[in-house]
This record gives C-alpha cells, structure tokens and sequence, in this order.
C-alpha cells in the first residue's frame, strides 16, 4: 500500500510539473451579434436635489449640556451619501427686510473668550453644540437662547454634471440658489 501510494505521489509530481505557460494567448475571437433590446423600465418622479428644515426657539443651556438634538423628519428619506449643512439666523437686518444666515461652524469672540457653534449629523438627527475655552455657564442669553437653525440637506453625489466648486457652501443664499430651494421648500420641524 505504501508502495502505491509513493508511485501516485510520483506520477502526481511529474505530471504537474510538466503543466507550464508555453505561449502567448492568441487573439480575441470575433464579437458576437447585438443582443435584443431591454424593456423600458417605470418611470420614476421627479425629485428635489436638496431639502430644507427648519427649527425654532433653540436654547443652550447647562440642563442640556449646551447640545441639542435636531430630529431629521421619520417622513424624510436620508441617503449615506447626503450632506448636512446647518445654518443660524444670525441678524435681521429691518431696514432690508433681510435675514442674516451664517454656516455652522460658527466662531464668537466673546468677553470671557473664544466661542464655537458647531454640529455633527447623522442620518437621523443632527446634533447641535457649542464648544469653548472658558466656562459656558460664563454666557448671557444672547449666545445660547431662542436660536433658529436652518439644516440643508444636499445629495453627496452631485446630479446634473454640478461639482462642489461651483457653490459656496457658506453662503445660505447661493446654496437655496443653487438647488432651486425657495422659502415655500423650507418645512418647519416643531
């Protein structure tokens, strides 16, 4: 038994040695006849590129850690891919009936230091927080109470051959014109 299995052992050593690349592949055959047509799929609607929501009467405060969480609507169908950008009304300026928005993040220097309005986001929620080199509780109301936040949500893959350089994200107005957002779009989150 020993024995034959030696001789197949040997046999198996000699034939696989003898299997080597002797040669150039040969050239690609001729190609093939064009398969029929596929059927037209479902036509799909047309959709939005971006979504605004809007939230009211955000305060900051020792209670909730100077942090709020933003509920991304159940309603609103968020992709990994999208971006959020989150802006504060700022100031209002009453002789031109304007709004002032600024792009989070937000640096402030204030009396007792630097201030910092920040966030991060998932695709559920965003989370709003400010951040300092001095203690927090040191702030009036005017830096922590009844902020309101608009949050952009644009396509992380850009449609209609877009790149990311032809807006600036910074600036509120030039994103809604950009996307086609008007105040009509903005949905107000309670």
């Amino acid at each position: 038994m020993k024995n034959l299995f030696n001789f197949i052992f040997a046999i198996s050593i000699v034939l696989l040695g003898s299997c080597t690349f002797n040669g150039q592949d040969g050239a690609p055959g001729p190609r093939g006849p064009q398969g029929p047509a596929g059927q037209d799929g479902q036509d799909g609607m047309d959709g939005q590129e971006a979504y605004v929501f809007e939230y009211v009467d955000i305060t900051f405060s020792a209670t909730n850690e100077y942090s709020v969480i933003l509920e991304i609507p159940e309603t609103f169908n968020m992709l990994e891919s999208d971006k959020v950008l989150v802006y504060f009304l700022y100031d209002y300026l009453e002789q031109d009936d304007l709004d002032v928005w600024r792009a989070l993040p937000q640096t402030e220097f204030t009396d007792h230091g630097t201030l910092i309005y920040n966030y991060d986001f998932t695709m559920f929620d965003v989370a709003l927080f400010l951040d300092s080199d001095f203690d927090l509780n040191l702030l009036g109301a005017n830096f922590t109470d009844n902020w309101i936040a608009r949050v952009v949500v644009v396509p992380g893959q850009f449609q209609n051959g877009r790149t990311e350089s032809s807006v600036d994200y910074k600036d509120y107005n030039a994103v809604m014109e950009h996307y086609n957002l008007s105040d009509q779009s903005i949905v107000t989150v309670k």
